[in-house]
């Protein structure tokens, strides 16, 4: 089985209708999606999918499947996902906070004196008011903040 026969017949069932599942959502010709569908159903032995001049409809067994299809692609892209990040660099994180309503006189400034550093760090920035921006700095929450005394 390929992940396509599932993105397929995921398709299909969401839309109800292979034409307009082969032309709206999956670009490609309806017959060659006919052939998909039937292939897959041959794999699995069973029935999905109720055919008629209507559209399709699923089957108890095309039901049951379709929970399981839906799991199956998002356990891929779930995957996927985690392979990237896997494959990124992690970047250290730079907390930085402004006083409320000032980060607009200090946001620029502040990354000009990072400059080429900001490639290499994951900067977050908060607004807060000065008793939480103190808080951030003594919890380590925060790496720098800008605040009045």
């Amino acid at each position: 089985m390929e992940l396509r026969h599932l993105r397929y017949f995921i398709a299909v069932a969401e839309e109800g209708s292979l034409t307009v599942a082969a032309e709206r959502r999956l670009h490609t010709a309806q017959p060659s999606l006919s052939r998909q569908i039937r292939d897959l159903e041959q794999e699995i032995g069973v029935a999905l999918l109720m055919r008629s001049a209507r559209g399709v409809e699923l089957t108890e067994a095309g039901k049951v499947f379709l929970d399981h299809a839906r799991l199956a692609i998002a356990q891929v892209e779930a995957g996927r996902e985690a392979a990237r990040r896997a494959a990124r660099p992690v970047k250290p994180g730079f907390a930085v906070g402004f006083l409320s309503g000032q980060e607009v006189n200090w946001l620029t400034e502040t990354t000009r004196l990072l400059g080429p550093e900001l490639r290499n760090i994951e900067m977050t920035v908060s607004s807060e008011n000065s008793p939480e921006l103190a808080d951030g700095l003594s919890s380590g929450r925060l790496d720098v903040a800008f605040f009045a005394a």
